[in-house]
């Protein structure tokens, strides 16, 4: 940037100080900047300055009142979804990693997967039968609905033993999700009860809004800002009294 460059900024930035000061004390430039009147331009900036100060503090304790508030109902929220999530993670369990896979059957540790269609583990019961030929073996799928699948696998691709011992697994998998279930029952009312506490643990939310509502309460019966406007009103009049202009 060149010297030229400063220069400019300099003397733009001196205008709007210049123009910000005839604004702020209106009435002419012997007003805006003659010692003569510095005693009337200090008790307007005075005057301004106390409300300022006023209004900032009324406004920063409101703010973090209300700041609290939001902070409360945040917490709340957050405990209550967590809760929530991990009930109902138990609930539903994922399917877990994969066991085995045999064909179009998947054994998930928590579901058996038939191409696209999920069974959840324990509901499902299977079965298997061999063929006459003893070339084809089924494995059969049965939902607690009745509903039923049936996958066919012919002997020299998928031996009958491996098919016994894929079908004996899924059968072991469904025993174990059992179990799993009857322990994860306990887990499951212990994680009901505290959504509960959870959910009805809202003081913190009701002391901070008192306290918000005690603020604000606070600030429109404080007398002192209703002063000072007042007094930056007579300081306003005092100044229009003496050039004509009245200040904002």
């Amino acid at each position: 940037m060149t010297a030229v460059w400063w220069v400019a900024m300099l003397g733009a930035l001196g205008v709007c100080w210049t123009i910000s000061r005839l604004i702020r004390y209106p009435g002419g430039w012997a007003y805006a900047f003659h010692e003569e009147h510095q005693e009337e331009r200090q008790a307007l900036a005075d005057a301004r300055k106390f409300v300022r100060e006023l209004q900032s503090t009324a406004r920063r304790e409101t703010w973090q009142a209300r700041t609290e508030v939001k902070r409360a109902e945040w917490a709340y929220r957050r405990r209550v979804r967590r809760a929530e999530f991990e009930l109902e993670q138990l609930r539903t369990p994922h399917r877990g990693p994969r066991v085995e896979r045999l064909g179009r059957i998947t054994l998930h540790e928590h579901t058996v997967l038939v191409a696209d269609e999920e069974l959840r583990l324990p509901h499902v019961q299977v079965r298997f039968e061999l063929a006459r030929s003893k070339h084809v073996s089924y494995v059969y799928l049965k939902e607690p609905d009745g509903r039923e699948c049936m996958e066919r696998y012919e002997g020299e691709e998928y031996p009958e033993e491996a098919v016994r011992r894929f079908t004996v697994r899924i059968q072991n998998a469904a025993v174990a999700a059992q179990r799993l279930r009857e322990r994860r029952a306990g887990t499951i009312r212990a994680l009901e009860a505290g959504l509960r506490e959870a959910e009805k643990a809202t003081e913190p939310i009701a002391v901070a809004q008192e306290r918000l509502e005690k603020t604000r309460a606070r600030h429109s019966a404080d007398r002192e800002l209703p002063r000072a406007r007042a007094a930056l009103d007579d300081a306003r009049k005092g100044w229009q009294d003496l050039t004509g202009r009245r200040p904002l």
